[in-house]
């Protein structure tokens, strides 16, 4: 009996050692310096429907090289109480960068809905967003998409500073964290997508015309869930929100 024991513990001994040799890789931080350059649209068009357009030219290494290509655009249904729902799709081509890239060219095709709400408190907006992403992936010499699900929440808070609101000549900050995590079968080694943290100031010219330059810190995890993207980013966006309704509805809205 005595020598069973002497086994058993040796075979003990034998597992910790291995799982202490085996166990979780350590984080690999992969940092980079980007700059977004980003144009929104969302053009009220008759009754509750309008239309959402989007371009965001993404660059790495400072603007030095490319990074992404992403284009979305979708349908606007705008409910009472600051609500508004999209029904909509995108692309994304994202090309090799950072000290641990893909081996090519990655493909996207996206459908997304998203649901907003707004709520204000003088010169402070506060803005929940929800997003659904449908994915469908593909890099560059593979044959097929793979598919998975991803959600997404943002809060985000401006603050009118040279007026009482929001409004034309107003200047405000802003700040806003934004939450991603993916899920389905061919997600691989996490769940956890990528983190987006905000601040920055916004400029608003007009009803329609708005200009907001900020910083974005944004925290991605690889697919091996062993290399963590820390992207310090620069982003420059332009807003343009025409309302293109007779003034006899526009008027009967207020």
């Amino acid at each position: 009996m005595k020598h069973w024991y002497l086994a058993l513990g040796g075979l003990l001994a034998s597992s910790a050692a291995h799982a202490q040799t085996t166990g979780p890789a350590p984080r690999i931080w992969d940092t980079n310096h980007n700059v977004w350059l980003c144009y929104f649209g969302d053009a009220r068009l008759a009754g509750r429907w309008g239309l959402h357009t989007e371009f965001q030219y993404r660059r790495t290494n400072g603007l030095s090289d490319p990074m992404q290509y992403f284009y979305r655009a979708g349908v606007n249904y705008y409910l009472p109480q600051r609500v508004l729902v999209t029904l909509g799709g995108a692309y994304l081509l994202s090309l090799p960068y950072g000290d641990y890239p893909d081996v090519g060219r990655t493909f996207e095709r996206r459908i997304y809905q998203l649901v907003s709400l707004g709520q204000q408190f003088g010169r402070l907006s506060l803005t929940h967003r929800f997003i659904q992403d449908q994915r469908w992936l593909r890099m560059e010499g593979e044959d097929r998409y793979l598919f998975e699900n991803r959600s997404r929440y943002r809060a985000q808070l401006k603050l009118a500073l040279n007026r009482t609101k929001l409004e034309p000549g107003a200047l405000y900050a802003l700040a806003s964290d934004e939450l991603f995590m993916s899920y389905g079968k061919n997600v691989q080694a996490n769940i956890f997508n990528q983190n987006r943290l905000y601040g920055g100031l916004g400029f608003q010219f007009t009803d329609a015309l708005t200009v907001e330059v900020s910083y974005l810190n944004q925290i991605v995890q690889h697919d091996d869930g062993v290399v963590f993207e820390r992207n310090h980013t620069g982003q420059l966006s332009l807003y343009f929100t025409p309302d293109l309704r007779p003034a006899a509805e526009r008027a009967g809205e207020n």
